[in-house]
This record gives C-alpha cells, structure tokens and sequence, in this order.
C-alpha cells in the first residue's frame, strides 16, 4: 500500500496516484475559480472522491479471494463458498463503480462553461455511465484524448467482463461453479475460476494470474482516464 495525502488513505500500489493528484489539482484550479465553488464542483467533489476508495475495496476483495483459494483448494464448505462468492461479488461491483465514479467525476468536470459546457442535469446525471459520457464529449473536439480512452475503455472485452460480472451477482444470480469429479483416476487439473455460461455472462475458466491481469487492466485503465481528464482540464 502507498499512502495517498489526497484522500488520506493508504492505496494499493498500482493505484496511479501522481496522476490522481494531478487531476485533483487541475479541477480545483478551473471548478474552484478564486476560491468560490462551482455547481460542477458540488458533482465533482463527491465522485473524485470515491476513485480511489472503490479501487482498494475491489483490490483488497480480490487479493482476499486468492489467498482463500489457495488455503482451501478444491475443499469447500458451504461457508468456504460464500465467503468466495462474496469477495467475488464485492472486486466486480467496486471495480465497475471506480471506473463508473471517474466517468461521472469527468462529466461534472466537462460540464463546466470553461471546459466543455456539456449539460450536466439530473437528468444526465441519473443515466452517467462512460458510454453515454463518450457520445456527450464526441462533438467537442478540445476533447479528443478523452474520448478515445473512453472509447477504448467501453469496446474493451475486459471492460465487458467487468460489467457483464457485475450485473449478473448484483440482481440475476451468482456464478455457477462448475463442478469436476473423476472415477478411478486422479483428478482433472481445473483452474480455480471456473463458472459456467449464463444467459448474461460468458464461460469464465481462469487462473489467478488471469484475473491478476484483469485488476492491472483496470488500473491502467484508470490512469488513462486521469490523464485525459488533466488535459482537458488544462485546456480550459
């Protein structure tokens, strides 16, 4: 963990921190002009807010998750299951919200006369996702990084993935484990994340490692987004 003077909390490592404080900078410097604070600010301020704190809850849910996995293996009891299901409930749900919660923070920031004037009512602010931020900011071409990262964020499989999770454990049902057995023979090699098929998300058959690489995804992600943000800020 790397302690954050920000928010005043300790984030994970791969949290990008400098350009979460630069991002901070910048939007106080146009949404806080001589001191007095903006209407996009009031938005802005409770959303920034949030990045890095749904990060560390979605990076702390899963390293919690793999140290489960390895201490049971394949000997689960009932608890042992819903302790996993929760973790993997709780990294899927954050990890959206913390991407979620910068593209709200990004809106608010846009819709500043300076910036971008984007309408920014409750209204857009009820239906604020990174898809529909994309196409708000597309005609606006003093925006054109952050439109692009935006776009690749949302054409992004993993972003599908992130989200499609997301959805499912939220209000549909949790992953079906998929179950494997062996007669006279030892037991099949299974990767630990393996779920079958749903009628809203794909078949997950994952290492640890490739959900590692999911979380730097995320992060990288992120940073992008901060950086496009900044640069818009500083053409204002």
């Amino acid at each position: 963990m790397t302690y954050c003077a920000e928010l005043c909390l300790d984030l994970p490592d791969d949290f990008p921190i400098p350009e979460f404080i630069a991002f901070m900078a910048e939007a106080r410097r146009v949404l806080i002009p001589g001191g007095n604070t903006s209407a996009a600010w009031k938005e802005f301020g409770g959303a920034s807010n949030l990045i890095g704190w749904r990060y560390r809850t979605s990076f702390e849910a899963w390293q919690e998750h793999r140290e489960s996995i390895r201490a049971h293996g394949g000997e689960r009891n009932h608890e042992d299951v819903y302790q996993q299901e929760r973790l993997l409930f709780l990294m899927f749900s954050a990890g959206v919200s913390c991407i979620e919660s910068t593209a709200y923070a990004l809106a608010a920031a846009a819709s500043d006369a300076s910036v971008c004037g984007i309408a920014f009512t409750t209204k857009e602010q009820r239906a604020c996702s990174p898809s529909r931020l994309l196409t708000w900011l597309a005609p606006h071409p003093k925006a054109a990084d952050l439109v692009a990262a935006l776009q690749a964020l949302t054409e992004a499989r993993e972003w599908a993935l992130w989200v499609d999770l997301r959805n499912r454990m939220t209000h549909r049902s949790n992953l079906p484990r998929r179950i494997f057995a062996s007669a006279g023979a030892p037991p099949p090699r299974v990767n630990p994340l393996n779920f079958a098929p749903t009628s809203s998300t794909p078949e997950v058959d994952a290492d640890l490692a490739d959900w590692d690489d999911l979380h730097q995804w995320l992060a990288q992600q992120l940073r992008r987004l901060l950086l496009s943000g900044i640069e818009l800020l500083r053409a204002a």
